[in-house]
């Protein structure tokens, strides 16, 4: 059975994607026949990130110009992506979600493949929502700023109201030291449970070290920068946590997009 996991965020800017990519190329390495998949449609960056160049993409899948199946591509660590179009030109939630029914098909289309990590656009529109209440584990990337907060728990109101998603995993990023990721992670817990009855589970964080910066100026994923064994061991840590965490039960329900087929 295909596990799949949503990395949303409430606001851009928060390494989303980098934590997305690192994360699949984790999976990849330790339980092989995993697929990343870049959702946004107006600002993909995973093929950026991951320094690729592909033919065809998610939007070339939505604009009819071939299968899911055939915009798929093996990349780094032979990692499988169905990557977005930096800049792309998409009618974005005008006549609903074009994305709605994109895991269900994956799941349906990719038999065999053990993971799907997706990286959702920034904030709580409808394509993330669809992304996360069809998820097994839903992923939130917070930073410790205000800003970041605010946004967070917008993301978590709104999937709660919209779907009934109860069960998030929480990944602090750029913390300054473990023990500031836990005290941002408490202080965002403890407001969050004044006004929705949902779970917030913490998974980890990523400490800020020169690793991120060398990796946004190489397009080389923090895991796979030499000398890295204890990013590494906290990538593999923080998946344990996700993992192990309550699957999500809400479902996203919606017609079939022929589109994406």
């Amino acid at each position: 059975m295909t596990t799949v996991i949503t990395i949303a965020s409430g606001k851009g800017g928060v390494g989303k994607s980098s934590l997305a990519i690192n994360y699949a190329l984790r999976l990849q390495a330790i339980a092989g026949n995993t697929l990343l998949v870049d959702a946004d449609l107006l600002a993909a960056n995973v093929h950026i990130l991951l320094g690729h160049k592909p033919k065809k993409d998610l939007i070339s899948v939505l604009d009819g110009e071939c299968r899911i199946t055939d915009a798929i591509q093996d990349t780094t660590g032979a990692l499988s992506v169905l990557p977005g179009r930096t800049g792309a030109s998409v009618k974005v939630e005008k006549d609903g979600d074009p994305l709605q029914d994109l895991i269900p098909q994956l799941r349906d289309t990719m038999d065999g493949t053990k993971f799907v990590v997706v990286d959702a656009p920034a904030g709580s529109g409808r394509s993330v929502l669809n992304s996360m209440a069809n998820s097994d584990h839903v992923v939130i990337v917070l930073l410790g700023q205000a800003t970041s907060f605010v946004d967070a728990y917008a993301l978590i109101k709104n999937a709660y109201l919209e779907y009934r998603i109860t069960q998030f995993n929480v990944v602090v990023n750029i913390a300054d030291s473990k023990s500031q990721a836990q005290l941002v992670f408490d202080n965002f817990a403890r407001t969050v449970a004044n006004f929705l009855p949902v779970s917030l589970s913490y998974s980890g964080h990523v400490t800020q070290r020169d690793a991120i910066a060398q990796s946004a100026i190489r397009c080389k994923p923090i895991v796979q920068l030499p000398g890295e064994q204890r990013q590494i061991a906290d990538f593999d840590t923080m998946l344990k946590n996700i993992l192990a965490s309550p699957r999500n039960s809400a479902k996203a329900a919606g017609t079939t997009v022929n589109s994406v087929s």
